[in-house]
């Protein structure tokens, strides 16, 4: 083997172009479900994720790049391709940080049997390990790697915690293992990303000024940092459908990502859009006193809702699976708390239920129990085929409820519980905690039952992975029902909208390097957990009058801006009397605008943040039709400036809009009285500064002195009004 090691600088790496060999074919034939354009989609992204990786043939280097899909949307499926690509283009190693409960890793490592191994089929060219240890297996995974014909690619899961990641690192960093391995790529695919992976003490270290050398850090993030820093040649690929974490972290943090790329959902999923936006008639609000909460509302009967939706479910089950047999089976979540006590209450309800219907049901007919069952039956049948096109008779379901309901498995999804076996009934209801939250794969689920609320702010990314009623419906929309605290709706519906927006904004930038971290959301909701953070994020509104301080790039501005009011057709505003109180304005198409902010240069950081976030949310109000112009109004255009003061301390401006005040017959309204409320107000301000009027500031530098520059004021009207966060090391 030639001496010739390629170095690649992590900040800068060598792009290659990846190939479709015989393992990604092979795969992709046998992903039959989809069509020929979804497997191409599907590809290509793998391929564009892969591009951005190290080359791994032989070389020194490493990356961490990003995959944003949707919740439940097909993630697995795009990291199994990227694997099988990822083998026919030369890496030795895949390994799949695979969630942090036992059941996500056999989850992961089940997905991985059945696409790559193809159950055996393939596996001469794959060696798979989950939870490998050095006593039991570093010599097996170095003989692998020895392995000179077919050159398998060893595959590798591992729970997402600090034993079990030091252990593969103990593996690699064996003397042997690491000679057999050399130079060649190793892949790592961490999924659910913004999950235990990231420094959960990176606030508190940002609050100590006095041990930089010595950080604290979090368990598993250490050991990850440890498993990057053993393997020369590697590229880390985060999965997640909630990026909120990893978006804002540190940029110098070793997971924060320096590419990205957002996986399209196949023609069948379903998601937040589905539910929230377009068929808002399947969220189903719990009554606020059926609302769970372990501390506040300690429910000591079954709620009437959880009834309701329970027959609304089976009978969804006797016409999806029995009548029209568009499916074996469907399934019901049931997510009250995140404690187990409250599963078990839950569950034991449920299973009354169902003991005491199946009994009541095989009562001789006209038997009062029965009758009276029947009409509660009877009662949610409306709500239950409402949307079923074929209007099966209410006789021919209950005729079935019976078999439907002795179908029907009742499964604790608790910690340590069994593995579900989707394929022996007809019907499972889940009953769970924490389990039945983020990465957890619920088959075929129907309806969903989660009476659970936050008191005070909810986190944004923490809500959107409990939405496993996100996945591919299509096929039985019609039955889905989601029950929810009208509350929870309403955040989950501000999500939405959140979510929308970032992905929009990631579709439209190639690297996040260039891109200021600006994620437009809800006040009500939080982005994300705020201990990842290693710098305080900064929230607030986008609402009223805000003042920028352009104090750089001045003359580079200034062309700018007089290059922009050339050839300008402006309307006079009303005369108030006094050359520096005529202003005048135009409508600018938004894009113009947005093109105009993006070229003035704002380095300093509170000011570059609130352009940014201007311009995101400038295109979301043009994208959902809101707006189509912007009001630019130059201010005081008769005169060649107007004078004021300058804090070079804060290197900020003084208050940039004269004030309310009495002009002959008219009463000036102040600059910011010149505004217009239908759209978005842009003020340019022309400016020189004099502090000799002042006080308590000092004389102006001889660097500003006398010299004139443009700002800009921007009003947003309260109809328009939204909240942002960014990471202030993004900007």
């Amino acid at each position: 083997m030639s001496e010739l090691i390629k170095i690649m600088p992590s900040d800068k790496p060598q792009r290659f172009t990846p190939v479709e060999g015989e393992r990604t074919a092979e795969l992709m034939s046998r992903f039959t479900k989809l069509n020929a354009e979804e497997k191409e989609t599907v590809l290509s992204e793998a391929v564009k994720i892969l591009s951005h990786c190290i080359n791994p043939i032989d070389t020194i280097g490493s990356i961490t790049n990003i995959a944003v899909g949707y919740v439940q949307s097909g993630k697995t499926m795009s990291f199994t391709t990227l694997s099988a690509l990822a083998v026919d283009n030369g890496f030795r190693v895949i390994i799949y940080l695979a969630g942090v409960k036992n059941n996500l890793l056999r989850q992961t490592t089940n997905r991985l049997t059945k696409d790559l191994l193809n159950n055996g089929a393939n596996s001469r060219y794959y060696k798979q390990y989950e939870n490998p240890t050095f006593q039991n297996h570093a010599q097996e995974i170095q003989s692998a790697l020895l392995l000179t014909r077919l050159k398998p690619t060893i595959l590798i899961t591992v729970l997402k915690h600090s034993r079990h990641i030091d252990d593969l690192s103990r593996i690699f960093q064996n003397r042997q293992v690491k000679q057999a391995l050399g130079n060649n790529g190793v892949l790592i695919i961490d999924d659910e990303a913004d999950q235990a992976s990231l420094n959960t003490y990176a606030r508190r270290n940002s609050k100590n000024t006095d041990d930089w050398d010595d950080p604290n850090l979090s368990s598993t993030y250490s050991s990850i940092v440890k498993l990057k820093d053993v393997l020369s040649n590697h590229s880390y690929i985060q999965y997640t459908a909630t990026p909120q974490g990893p978006l804002l972290i540190n940029i110098m943090d070793l997971l924060s990502p320096k590419y990205h790329t957002v996986l399209t959902p196949g023609r069948k999923y379903t998601g937040g859009k589905t539910f929230f936006i377009d068929n808002p008639d399947l969220i189903l609000a719990i009554p606020p006193e059926q609302v769970y909460h372990s501390k506040n509302n300690d429910l000591t009967e079954c709620p009437e809702s959880l009834i309701d939706a329970l027959q609304i479910y089976l009978i969804g089950v006797a016409v999806v699976v029995h009548i029209e047999e568009r499916e074996k089976f469907l399934s019901m979540m049931i997510h009250a708390d995140s404690k187990n006590d409250a599963s078990r209450k839950f569950r034991a309800w449920v299973s009354r239920l169902k003991d005491t219907w199946s009994r009541r049901l095989d009562l001789p007919d006209g038997d009062p129990s029965k009758t009276e069952l029947i009409n509660q039956f009877r009662k949610n049948y409306d709500e239950a085929i409402r949307r079923v096109s074929t209007k099966h008779s209410f006789n021919a379901i209950i005729e079935l409820m019976p078999d439907t309901i002795r179908d029907s498995h009742i499964d604790l999804v608790i910690q340590n519980s069994d593995a579900i076996n989707w394929n022996n009934a007809s019907s499972h209801i889940l009953v769970g905690a924490e389990m039945l939250n983020r990465g957890f794969t619920i088959e075929n689920l129907a309806v969903t039952y989660m009476p659970r609320y936050s008191i005070g702010k909810s986190t944004a990314d923490t809500i959107q992975q409990r939405c496993r009623f996100f996945g591919y419906k299509l096929n039985y929309l019609d039955v889905c029902r989601v029950y929810l605290p009208l509350e929870s709706a309403e955040e989950y519906r501000d999500y939405v909208q959140h979510e929308e927006i970032m992905r929009q904004w990631l579709l439209e930038k190639d690297t996040l390097e260039d891109v200021a971290q600006v994620l437009i959301l809800d006040e009500r909701l939080n982005a994300t957990r705020k201990n990842i953070l290693s710098v305080d994020v900064v929230q607030s509104k986008l609402n009223g009058w805000r003042q920028l301080n352009a104090l750089h790039n001045i003359e580079e501005n200034k062309q700018l801006v007089d290059a922009f009011l050339t050839d300008k057709t402006f309307i006079n505003y009303q005369d108030f009397g006094t050359d520096d109180r005529r202003h005048r304005y135009m409508k600018a198409d938004v894009q113009e605008v947005i093109q105009f902010l993006k070229a003035f240069k704002l380095p300093n950081l509170p000011d570059a943040l609130r352009k940014s976030a201007t311009i995101q949310y400038l295109r979301y109000l043009v994208k959902e039709r809101v707006i189509t112009y912007v009001y630019m109004i130059q201010m005081a255009y008769k005169v060649p400036y107007r004078t004021r003061s300058l804090d070079i301390d804060k290197m900020k401006i003084g208050n940039i809009f004269s004030g309310h005040s009495p002009s002959g017959a008219e009463v000036y309204p102040g600059d910011q009285g010149i505004k217009f409320e239908d759209s978005l107000c842009i003020q340019i301000h022309k400016l020189q500064f004099d502090n000799s009027q002042t006080k308590n500031l000092p004389p102006v530098i001889p660097e500003y002195l006398n010299r004139t520059c443009y700002t800009f004021g921007i009003y947003y009207p309260e109809q328009f009004a939204v909240s942002y966060i960014a990471n202030e090391d993004k900007i």
